[in-house]
Order: C-alpha cells, then structure tokens, then sequence
C-alpha cells in the first residue's frame, strides 16, 4: 500500500516537470489575456507597452495637493495644511499660569519608614499569660507579647489570630503586618 502511494507522487511529479511544460511554454500565460498599449483583446503579449508617457505620470502626482496630510484610518475631509509662516501674523503668546494640584500635598515630618519585620506565627503561652508573636528580619527570630519591646525601636500593640499591630515606640507608623507575610 505504501509503494503505491510513493510510486504515485513520482508519477505526479514527472507529469508536473516534465509533461506541463511543454502543454504551456514560457512565455504564454494560460487563461484570458488583456490588450495593452491598444492591441487586440485575446492576442498574446509580446513584450512592454510602447505608450507610458512617464513625464506626465511624474507631474501628476504632487503630494502636497494630493493629501499628504490626509489620515486614511479616519472618516472625513483630509485636514487643511498648515498655514504658511510668513503669512501669519505674530501673536504673543498667553502667559502660563500654574497648575493647582487636584490632591492636597500633605505638609509636615515625612512618615516613617516600614517596619521590617515578617509576622511569622503565634505562640500559645500559659493560661492567663496572652498570646506571643513571632516575627523575623530575615536575619534572626524574635518573639514577644502585648507592649513588647522589640530591639528598642518597635512596640507590639495588638497580636490577632491573621495579623500584628506594630508601631514606634514614639507611637507614629502604626502598621499591621498579615501572618503570610508582607
């Protein structure tokens, strides 16, 4: 079964390179031919048109009338060319004023920056002693209840079962980190 198929696309192609040839020759093109230059529909073309005149075709094609400004990608007249500068007269330009922000700029001390701890679980302690924390840098672990102080700069304000409440010791920067990790 696989020899007839092979032997049938060897006698395909002997037919294409062989046979089709020589029922069309080169130079002819099969199918309806079309007069060029004022010669007889249906005659085959002999070689290029002898009329092309190619002085006219350069004069007829001027692209500043021709809409050169034109946006094919949009309906409507083609848009006017830009007026001649020696033409327009010289008007002053208005005078800038500033633009009013939309958005108060909050004024004052900046914020202070993130706390760089990770919320990293939740430790049971003994009855009647509170929940405690567990947090990381990325460089140590530390662990502490409510008001805990942590390496003298953050104090725990709140521990949840999902999330901590941090803040400076000074009380600004309050922010609540999630136990996934922030």
């Amino acid at each position: 079964m696989i020899q007839l198929g092979v032997l049938g696309v060897v006698l395909a192609g002997l037919v294409y390179f062989v046979v089709w040839p020589t029922l069309f020759p080169a130079g002819r093109v099969a199918g309806p031919t079309v007069a060029v230059g004022g010669g007889k529909p249906g005659a085959p073309q002999t070689g290029k048109p002898t009329d092309v005149r190619l002085a006219a075709l350069g004069k007829a094609v001027d692209l500043n009338e021709s809409g050169a400004h034109r946006n094919p990608f949009r309906m409507g007249a083609a848009t006017p060319p830009p007026p001649d500068p020696s033409t327009v007269a010289r008007v002053p330009p208005k005078p800038v004023t500033p633009m009013v922000p939309a958005v108060p700029v909050p004024t004052g001390p900046p914020p202070p920056p993130p706390i760089p701890y990770r919320f990293i679980g939740v430790l049971s302690g003994a009855p009647g002693k509170g929940k405690i924390a567990v947090l990381t840098d990325g460089r140590m672990v530390v662990h502490g209840q409510v008001n805990t102080e942590i390496e003298g700069r953050y104090r725990i304000v709140q521990i949840g079962e999902e999330s901590l409440q941090m803040e400076y010791l000074d009380g600004r920067g309050r922010q609540t980190l999630r136990l996934l990790g922030q």
